[in-house]
């Protein structure tokens, strides 16, 4: 690969450099030789298909939610992250995968979990996300595609109210304090925040309540560093499409196709017309 852009240019592809989770990166392989086909396209802002689309899945919530910002603290960093719902008598909403941050900008790729839908799976898409300005892209690996996504919620101010004690997260001992969070909307939220002192005061546990749900981040396997700036911008050879869910319709449209092309097709005539009398589908 002649750059760490190369790399990430498959999100997704067929190699990735250390930056990136190896586990990561053979999902996300996995997830383009299985999906749907990839003939070329246009560059520019591709319309969405004729049919019905599929809606497009939202940001991880601790991207593009109140907790946001604490994860942007300290220079650059790349980490594991496991994202943990309320429990339920069925299931357990969970998301993992690996982070990464640079300058406020924060770069998401799931690992294997519930698919979003019947057409979707989490490891097939990552995310690009501008903290301050509440705004990124929506990449889709099997599709080699992306799009804008935003919220209009954005964080307006965030205040420690105070600490309440000291324990070991993912090996390294933490310092648990209060954070108040206000958005845009006039919500406020509180999370209880567990950080590092040697790792510069980064956050390994973010706890607290949204939208009347409880939820646990955790971010192991911690490494300071400054991610490459390439990285945090969309793959020069994907496809731009102008919605989130004008490619999900796109998506949904050549899954349909592969579906229909792999059905069983009767094979060809021959000169006088009549085809093979043992052909499966045929009666005698």
């Amino acid at each position: 690969m002649a750059s760490e852009r190369t790399g990430i240019q498959r999100v997704i592809g067929p190699e990735r450099r250390g930056t990136l989770a190896l586990g990561v990166a053979a999902m996300l392989v996995t997830a383009a030789v299985a999906g749907c086909g990839h003939p070329e396209k246009p560059k520019g802002d591709a319309p969405a298909a004729s049919v019905g689309g599929i809606e497009a899945p939202a940001p991880p919530a601790f991207i593009s939610g109140p907790m946001a910002p604490l994860l942007t603290n300290v220079e650059g960093f790349r980490a594991h992250v496991v994202f943990e719902g309320p429990p339920s008598a069925t299931r357990r909403d969970i998301i993992s995968g690996e982070l990464m941050e640079r300058g406020g900008e924060l770069f998401f790729a799931a690992e294997p979990g519930v698919p979003t839908n019947k057409h979707t799976r989490a490891e097939d898409f990552s995310y690009l996300w501008t903290v301050a300005e509440g705004r990124g892209f929506l990449l889709n690996g099997p599709l080699q595609g992306y799009a804008p996504i935003s919220s209009g919620v954005r964080v307006t101010n965030m205040v420690t109210t105070g600490s309440f004690g000291s324990e070991r997260v993912a090996g390294y001992a933490c310092q648990a304090s209060q954070v108040k969070v206000s958005t845009s909307d006039g919500t406020e939220t509180t999370l209880q925040a567990w950080r590092a002192g040697d790792l510069k005061g980064m956050p390994l546990r973010i706890t607290g309540a949204l939208g009347g749900k409880t939820f646990t981040l955790t971010l192991s396997r911690v490494h300071l560093e400054m991610p490459p700036a390439d990285l945090f911008q969309p793959p020069g050879d994907f496809t731009r499409y102008a919605s989130a869910d004008g490619m999900m319709t796109e998506l949904q449209t050549r899954q349909l196709d592969l579906k229909r092309k792999r059905g069983w097709q009767p094979p060809p005539s021959d000169e006088i017309g009549f085809r093979d009398a043992n052909a499966p589908g045929l009666t005698h």
